[in-house]
């Protein structure tokens, strides 16, 4: 029964991307299908792989797995690139026949990039005397525009401001095009 035969293949879930290098938020499934959509359960040898279709970056994490019963589920897949780039994503086969199927996804951003801090010391130093403390801001992704940071100073903990600190009144941390670290100095008293 030739309509039994492995004759397209159909995303039967779309991937959802993470941030930029992290594993995606929701890993795509994709179903090889005979000529009237019905899943070839039969399948368990064709190799189905995905890959970027459209936008610049890298894919990562296993890009190629074998159906079972007629399905192809990917894990950990990773996309490394730029938040402001559109990415369209394929899978493709050589299905029976070696005739070649090819189904593509819509248009994917990346998430949004983690902001992080550390959380660095210094001790206290004589009176008279001033030191810098300087906290690292990291963003788990570079973007092709500028990002902004909004901070302040929390007044939380055993330091009081104005007397052991030089307050932060609200500022905003710009991070360049490209630019993954920023340094905040705070200057202790």
């Amino acid at each position: 029964k030739p309509f039994w035969h492995p004759f397209k293949l159909a995303i039967a879930t779309a991937p959802v991307l993470a941030a930029s290098g992290e594993v995606f938020v929701t890993q795509p499934v994709v179903q090889i299908q005979d000529a009237t959509g019905r899943t070839v359960v039969t399948d368990d040898t064709t190799r189905v792989t995905f890959a970027i279709n459209s936008g610049q970056g890298n894919l990562g994490g296993p890009t190629t797995v074998t159906a079972s019963k007629g399905v192809a589920r990917f894990t950990d897949l990773t996309l490394t690139g730029s938040l402001d780039e559109r990415y369209v994503l394929k899978a493709n086969a050589a299905i029976h026949r070696s005739r070649a199927a090819e189904v593509k996804t819509a248009a994917l951003l990346l998430g949004l990039p983690v902001l992080s801090v550390n959380f660095p010391s210094v001790a206290e130093g004589d009176t008279g005397e001033t030191t810098h403390l300087v906290f690292k801001v990291t963003l788990s992704a570079a973007s092709k525009s500028e990002v902004r940071v909004n901070y302040a100073d929390a007044q939380t903990g055993t330091a009081t401001s104005g007397t052991d600190y030089t307050a932060i009144e609200g500022d905003t941390g710009i991070f360049a095009a490209g630019e993954t670290e920023k340094d905040i100095t705070v200057m202790i008293t």
